[in-house]
């Protein structure tokens, strides 16, 4: 009867590795698998907020013919078409003075500013065109994050 018990003790050891090795082989690539799965998800979730136009520095010539003390802000460049910019009806040559209330001291900033902020997020840009005050509206766009 022991041998027996040891018989069947030992069948039961060789089933339960066969099957702990086969289970191995098949979650490692399952595993793997999710781990891609979750890395794509990430990547597509890693979004920023995006307006779609750049800005180019304000100079203090042009600062001075807005009668600005100090020149501040940035000039907005060509939105991209069907961009947040775009539909705000933002034009190249508008001077942006500040963001959500907060001046703009550097046209440098105004990128990493937008792309800080979720995407969906609504955003008041103050500008200036042909000399007359403007608050533009919008709500940010999704756009990949650019570390940095």
């Amino acid at each position: 009867m022991a041998a027996m018990i040891g018989a069947r003790s030992v069948a039961i050891a060789a089933v339960l590795a066969f099957h702990a090795s086969h289970a191995a082989r098949c979650i490692a690539p399952a595993r793997a698998a999710e781990a891609r799965l979750a890395q794509e998800r990430s990547e597509e979730n890693d979004r920023c907020g995006w307006i779609g136009v750049g800005v180019s520095p304000m100079t203090a010539a042009f600062a001075q013919s807005l009668g600005m003390a100090q020149p501040y802000g940035a000039i907005f460049d060509r939105p991209e078409s069907d961009s947040p910019a775009a539909h705000a009806l933002i034009e190249e040559g508008d001077v942006l003075t500040t963001v959500n209330g907060a001046p703009l001291q550097q046209a440098t900033d105004f990128a990493g500013i937008i792309a800080a902020m979720a995407p969906g997020t609504m955003v008041y840009l103050y500008t200036y065109r042909d000399g007359q005050p403007r608050q533009v509206a919008l709500v940010l766009g999704a756009g990949p994050c650019h570390g940095g």
